[in-house]
């Protein structure tokens, strides 16, 4: 089962159904990560609105199989009009899910120093990371607290900051990348 065959059966049928039917190794989870995936690739030519911006929003995700087990981070980056400029998906090694989600924040970041923002919003549904990043909770376990300090020192050159916590289900593209790219070192892509 080839990507472009199933996004061409899927464009000429319209229909998630018969798509799902013609790729019996296909599921519906599978279909949205590959439709995630291929809209990414689809970026709006670069203009000064969408490769460099003075706000950027960023979803982020870490995923760890096991605690700890093998994680990746996922980054949906957004600008100030609420486009998708890019997604950023990345395998991370071996590392507890609290530390991918530090990791995840930490690349979003360092993203946003890259594409020059000022004002840096922040969606996550890490309730720990968020509590901590928020003063609400104190950091007590030393790994944690170098990556949180990282996060801290990364957040400082920044005008305006904000981390919200977000659900789940509010949080499922950068969700997405994070699980596609464990899936694809676990297949060796």
């Amino acid at each position: 089962m080839k990507k472009d065959d199933v996004l061409k059966h899927l464009a000429e049928t319209l229909s998630f159904a018969r798509t799902l039917e013609r790729f019996p190794s296909l599921t519906c989870d599978k279909l949205k990560s590959l439709l995630l995936e291929a809209s990414l690739q689809f970026k709006e030519a670069p203009s000064k609105t969408h490769t460099k911006t003075d706000n950027l929003t960023f979803y982020i995700d870490g995923a760890s199989r096991g605690n700890p087990g093998k994680a990746a981070i996922g980054v949906v980056v957004m600008n100030g009009s609420g486009h998708v400029i890019h997604g950023l998906k990345r395998y991370i090694g071996e590392t507890t899910n609290n530390m991918a989600e530090y990791q995840a924040l930490i690349e979003a970041l360092t993203e946003g120093k890259r594409l020059g923002g000022k004002s840096v919003r922040v969606f996550s549904d890490s309730e720990l990371m968020v509590r901590q990043i928020n003063g609400v909770y104190k950091v007590k376990d030393s790994k944690l607290l170098d990556l949180y300090k990282e996060a801290k020192g990364l957040i400082s050159g920044f005008s305006d900051f904000k981390i919200d916590h977000i659900t789940r289900d509010k949080n499922s593209k950068a969700d997405a990348l994070a699980n596609e790219a464990l899936d694809n070192h676990l297949k060796g892509v």
